[in-house]
């Protein structure tokens, strides 16, 4: 029978929370004791308001989970960005010191943009902090920062890429501190005080150099100090580089420096060996690998047994059957009596095709072979793991459950690796609900050092992307791992993240945030960020939900590049929300002058294209008061050109004609667009006629050719003024000014600009037709359009026809053209 023991009881008895039942028969006597004794007063586990609704809780945030010191190191870069005062100087000292030491017991990598605030921190102090000697930063904190720099960066993924530009923030603040280090032993040195040994200073150093991508750095500051400083530390100083010039692909470097080690007297034995054959096999170089086990080794020995075993495994792997098979024979020359060889023959055995019944028969036939030897010896489940592991590395997850059955079968209980190879292969196959069966085993077992934690990371991000799972079952999954203060990967973030949001959850998606995004680093953010971004971008999504996203975003995300910002601000113009538009854009303006965040003149161009649809002529003033205040920008004729479109938009003329007049003065000049919009600007003007006369004569008079597009916008501005006889014999000479005749789509746009549907034809007709304001003289246009273009006028008619609202609360009839309001 289901247990009625809630995980929330137990949380209490675990906490020694007291815990209190309205139904219970003794509650008011217990209230009235603990009152008079303890002054604990015990509230009613339910109370009702009006009409006996429940009244929901308020939701409060979680603070922002943060490493000590972080938070003004943090404030520090932010305020030397904005150039306002810095926090004092000895609090900044201590916050320093406070970070490494909390981050020196920690197995957890230091973030490229963690190290980045430190380093300002140290360099700020250095220069402004003289007042105490080593600016309240002792030796003793240098070494620990310098060391933890080295051992954050060797648990990074020997499967990855080496990127030198997330390491340079590494080896420049190894580099600050180790000079540092320098001029404080010159200083002790002069005073005669006793040194710490060099290798202490320079060995750290060597590792923070090797695997940040300088590896002959690290190879020269070695040998520089070998003799006296680090020949004690024997083959440990070099193995370092080796894997660094491995790590660099550089393989000639990594014949060179074994042939250097073995000059200073270092051998090239069985342990060097192995460090550089299992680097390969982690990283997964079949050549490298195949070419460094067969380096001949010190004294002619022979590959440690577990060197042997983890070539074999990589080698079933593989496929590599043919070059394993001699160490494979090797190895069988040895009595399999221990587990590990146990195992290597079982999976050799199976990666060879044998089957899970044949290698049950295997498994008798050595048990009986032992027996007759008076041996004692069983398989054991790590046996059964090894094969389900093999199993599991072929996606054969049939093959893996039988594996396990098997092991059963002869009386062996599953263990946490048992467990978790299970969860593994559940998870590819898509069975969430049994691989949420073994995590939930997996709880019973002990298990070191968090190692479950990559693959419940993956099974909480599964569940995120399947629809259906239900959210009780997820969050517990999550809330187990928090309070066992284990820190959820990006990947699970990200995936946690979209569901949040997509289910509305923005106290749940705070506190998540709030509790992971400050530790990682910047390509880390990046994943949790384009969860938010492809939210945004989602037509289908409300826009209070899309705002309620991006506000999240910006506060939490403030490196969010520009080009994100964007598309973030094309998303809410598509959605008619000008306003918010006009936020998204100001939050880029807002950035620190020099940073490369703030908008471009492409940007602004963007903007005023888009709001000149709007119409939003406040957003206008807002973006153009901005335009005007920003020094890093320099108009050019694009911009002015996106200026005249958005005044024309909203129907502000002759400011635009006023932009005309600077592109016209300018050393840039006109283009043909340019030429364009100021005809349309000249439309519903009074002075717009002559003006748009005098335009057509500078044009004449340089003997500019004049496009079909120029032509067909001098023909709106003449029409939109009465002159409609005029704009009819320009129709009649259009043939002869551009090479192309009359067609459909002349009449579209009053007092605005044309989009050319079809590259081959000039639209006059329609451009005429909606320019005239007479209906009179629009029946007029009909009658002769139709009885001189009749091809051109019946495409005219089939864009179909709109009611526009004019001034004084007249309408008109237009023609349907899409409008270009392109830059």
């Amino acid at each position: 029978m289901r247990s009625h023991l809630t995980r929330q009881v137990f949380r209490q008895f675990t906490h020694y929370t007291l815990y209190s039942d309205a139904r219970c028969r003794l509650r008011p006597l217990a209230q009235c004791c603990l009152h008079a004794r303890y002054g604990v007063n015990l509230r009613s586990g339910q109370r009702r308001s009006l009409f006996g609704f429940n009244r929901p809780s308020e939701r409060k945030q979680k603070p922002i989970d943060l490493d000590p010191g972080l938070g003004l190191m943090s404030e520090l870069t932010k305020m030397l960005d904005m150039g306002t005062r810095p926090p004092p100087s000895d609090e900044l000292a201590k916050a320093f010191n406070a970070f490494f030491q909390a981050r020196s017991d920690a197995r957890t990598r230091l973030e490229d943009i963690q190290v980045q605030q430190a380093m300002r921190t140290f360099g700020h102090l250095r220069e402004t902090y003289d007042k105490v000697e080593g600016f309240g930063i002792g030796e003793e904190e240098l070494r620990v920062a310098l060391v933890l720099l080295g051992n954050s960066l060797s648990l990074h993924d020997a499967n990855q890429s080496l990127n030198k530009e997330k390491c340079r923030t590494h080896k420049q603040l190894a580099d600050m501190l180790f000079e540092e280090l320098g001029k404080r032993r010159t200083k002790s040195a002069d005073r005669g005080e006793r040194l710490v040994p060099l290798k202490e200073d320079v060995l750290p150093l060597i590792h923070v150099l090797s695997l940040s991508g300088d590896s002959s750095r690290a190879r020269e500051l070695l040998e520089r100090h070998w003799y006296p400083d680090l020949v004690q530390s024997g083959r440990a100083s070099w193995v370092p580089v080796l894997i660094g010039f491995a790590r660099e692909g550089n393989s000639k470097e990594v014949v060179n420096t074994v042939d250097r080690m073995q000059n200073h007297g270092i051998p090239f034995d069985y342990r060097v060996h192995s460090s550089i054959v299992l680097y390969y096999i982690r990283k997964g170089d079949i050549p490298m690998m195949k070419k460094w086990y067969q380096h001949p080794i010190a004294d002619s020995k022979k590959p440690s047994p577990f060197t042997d075993t983890c070539v074999l495994r990589f080698c079933l792997r593989n496929n590599e059957f043919e070059w394993g098979a001699p160490i494979f024979k090797a190895m069988l020359e040895r009595n399999p009596d221990t587990i590990r060889d146990w195992s290597i023959v079982f999976e050799w055995a199976a990666a060879q095709g044998k089957g899970v019944d044949e290698i049950e028969r295997m498994m008798e036939v050595m048990v009986r072979r032992n027996e007759e030897n008076e041996k004692s010896v069983h398989p054991s489940i790590e046996n059964i793991n090894a094969l389900v592991e093999l199993a599991n590395s072929k996606n054969d997850s049939y093959t893996a459950e039988r594996y396990v059955a098997l092991g059963q079968k002869w009386g062996l209980q599953p263990n946490a690796e048992t467990y978790l190879l299970q969860l593994d292969y559940r998870i590819k196959v898509g069975d969430l609900d049994g691989a949420r069966a073994a995590y939930y085993r997996l709880q019973a077992e002990d298990i070191t050092e968090n190692k479950d934690a990559p693959l419940v990371n993956r099974l909480i991000a599964a569940m995120c992307a399947q629809k259906g799972q239900p959210f009780d079952h997820i969050m517990a999954i999550v809330e187990d791992l928090n309070e066992r203060k284990v820190r959820l990967e990006p990947e699970t973030v990200a995936a946690l993240t979209r569901f949040h949001l997509d289910r509305g959850d923005m106290d749940d998606l705070i506190n998540l945030l709030h509790a992971h995004i400050l530790h990682y680093g910047l390509d880390q953010r990046a994943s949790v960020r384009r969860a938010f971004v492809g939210f945004c971008l989602d037509h289908t999504k409300s826009t209070a939900r899309v705002w309620d996203a991006y506000s999240i975003l910006v506060k939490n995300f403030p490196e969010t590049e520009v080009e994100t910002r964007t598309k973030l601000m094309y998303e809410f113009f598509d959605r008619k929300r000008s306003d918010m538009a006009c936020n998204v854009f100001g939050h880029m303006r807002q950035k620190p002058a020099g940073s490369g965040e703030r908008p471009t003149v492409d940007t602004y161009t963007a903007f005023f294209e888009r709001i000149a649809k709007c119409r939003d002529s406040e957003s206008l003033a807002t973006v153009h008061n901005m335009l005007n205040l920003d020094s890093e920008i320099e108009t050019n004729t694009k911009l002015y050109n996106g200026l005249m479109l958005a005044f024309i938009g909203c129907d502000q003329r002759h400011r635009a004609l006023e932009f005309w007049t600077d592109i016209a003065h300018s050393k840039e000049g006109p283009t043909y667009r340019s030429i364009e919009i100021a005809f349309c600007a000249c439309e519903a003007i009074d002075t717009g006629e002559q003006q748009a006369r005098d335009i057509w004569a500078r044009l004449k008079n340089f003997e500019i050719k004049v496009t079909k597009e120029v032509y067909t916008s001098y023909v709106g501005a003449i029409a939109s003024h009465g002159l409609h006889t005029e704009a009819m014999n320009l129709v009649d000479q259009a043939e002869k000014e551009t090479g192309c005749k009359p067609d459909a789509l002349m009449s579209a746009v009053p007092f605005r600009l044309i989009v050319y549907c079809d590259a081959d034809k000039i639209s006059r007709l329609g451009t005429i037709y909606n320019a005239i304001r007479s209906e009179y003289k629009k029946h007029k246009l009909e009658k002769w359009a139709k009885k001189v273009y009749p091809s051109a006028y019946k495409d005219m008619v089939n864009l179909g026809r709109r009611n526009m609202r004019k001034k004084y609360g007249l309408r008109s009839r237009e023609f349907q053209v899409p409008r270009n309001w392109k830059a």
